[in-house]
């Protein structure tokens, strides 16, 4: 007896907003079985009915339970199963995972955003190659209390280097592209084991990466610049290493950490 052929998948809206949930499903249903159902009325119309009944249940939790408003985002992902032989589609509800994100106010987002911009813009216009023009040292006999006088130096206490936070970075090996074109690498100690990773981008001539590592119950983030290509730093990753731990790794929260770095992989196209 000749087996069944199945066939396996997996839905991703990506994060979308929530209004919009129902058609990013349709769609991407029927694109991912664009070659079963360009050519198939019956299994076309199996799409439109998986897609609906699917929705369907969306919007019981997204719109009656959740109360979605204007501005909030959903991504969801679920498996699902198709048996091309009786044109039909059977979702795993089982696997079904629906990430809900609340809207905030412009007054919460604009008072985190003047706080990061106080707290942090130094220190990513350095990263990115893009410093601030330095003040003008006062003159002697210029009044005091307006900055430091002349031959005083302003020392910015850095954060600790990737040894100090108590994590040896060892390696880096490939994870792939990201839909955004940057390259993700995963960052392991000196036994192959995982620490985070490190997101490459270019921009003005120069390599750029956000690192971001958990260790210790402890989330750190950094940010490194290299000269050259992207494809020049992935040939001698030793030089990205290098850089990686000489850089400054503030912390942030494990949790933090490890949604960013969730967020970074679930781009892998």
């Amino acid at each position: 007896m000749t087996a069944e052929n199945i066939q396996e998948y997996t839905l991703s809206t990506g994060i979308i907003i929530a209004g919009a949930y129902a058609d990013k499903i349709r769609k991407t249903l029927f694109a991912q079985l664009r070659d079963l159902t360009k050519n198939n009325r019956d299994m076309a119309r199996e799409a439109a009915r998986a897609s609906a009944e699917l929705n369907r249940l969306l919007y019981y939790l997204i719109v009656d339970e959740l109360k979605s408003d204007k501005g909030d985002a959903v991504r969801v992902r679920i498996k699902y199963k198709v048996y091309p032989d009786r044109n039909y589609i059977e979702w795993d509800y089982d696997s079904l995972v629906v990430e809900y994100f609340k809207r905030l106010s412009d007054e919460e987002v604009g008072k985190s955003l003047r706080k990061v911009l106080n707290e942090r813009l130094k220190e990513v216009q350095e990263a990115f190659g893009k410093k601030p023009p330095a003040p003008e040292q006062l003159q002697t006999g210029e009044v005091a209390g307006a900055g430091p006088s002349k031959g005083e130096e302003v020392k910015e206490t850095p954060a600790p280097p990737a040894e100090s936070a108590g994590f040896t970075i060892g390696g880096l090996a490939e994870m792939g592209e990201t839909s955004l074109g940057t390259i993700l690498l995963k960052i392991e100690d000196p036994k192959g084991e995982s620490l985070g990773v490190v997101e490459l981008s270019e921009r003005e001539g120069k390599v750029v990466g956000e690192a971001l590592v958990v260790y210790g119950g402890e989330g750190y983030r950094a940010l490194i610049s290299l000269e050259g290509s992207v494809e020049k730093a992935l040939e001698n990753k030793d030089l990205i290493i290098e850089e990686l731990r000489k850089a400054r790794f503030v912390k942030i929260s494990k949790q933090d950490a490890e949604n960013f770095i969730r967020e970074k992989m679930s781009m892998i196209s």
